[in-house]
């Protein structure tokens, strides 16, 4: 499996992010993530690589978990799920570091940018099944379009023909909800 794009965070994020918010993949989710997934999702996180994090830098230094979302490699596409954040960590924030947060699109966009650009050579397009009307707001902001099919939500990252794109779809559709 290729490993993706190594960059600095700092690539993607804004300037008025970057003091206080990174962005890192780590290989096994169960170690830093396993807490807040089971929050969330009621069972432990997927153990399939490709778990990205983003982390929070408190004005004393410490880090803390501040969400998670997993990519999960599907043949020539990516899976995008698991994603969420931890609002305990959002509380803990400074007012000032979550209002430029939300104002800069939310700790999910940027997730879904760090992902689109370092798995870019990785697969043909980035899939998400999206029912919830926020997320689906934040994830068309950062780059997906909706498909044809009901919560199917794509990113085509790449010039594909229109055969393939169709082939892509119906292959991410047939899968249900993921």
């Amino acid at each position: 499996m290729l490993s993706g794009e190594h960059f600095d965070p700092r690539d993607i994020l804004p300037a008025q992010l970057q003091d206080f918010i990174t962005i890192s993949e780590i290989d096994h989710a169960g170690f830093l993530v396993a807490d807040l997934f089971r929050r969330k999702f009621g069972h432990p996180p997927p153990d399939i690589p490709r778990h990205l994090v983003g982390f929070y830098r408190a004005p004393g230094g410490s880090l803390h978990l501040a969400g998670f979302s997993h990519m999960m490699p599907f043949g020539d596409v990516y899976l995008s799920g698991g994603s969420c954040s931890d609002g305990d960590t959002m509380r803990l924030m400074l007012p000032e570091h979550r209002d430029a947060l939300r104002a800069a699109g939310g700790l999910w966009f940027y997730l879904l940018k760090y992902a689109f650009r370092k798995y870019a050579d990785c697969c043909d397009a980035f899939f998400g099944h999206c029912g919830d009307a926020r997320a689906l707001e934040v994830a068309l902001a950062a780059g997906f379009i909706q498909t044809e099919h009901e919560h199917v939500i794509v990113n085509w990252h790449k010039p594909l023909h229109d055969n393939h794109k169709r082939a892509l779809v119906a292959k991410v559709h047939a899968l249900g909800a993921f």
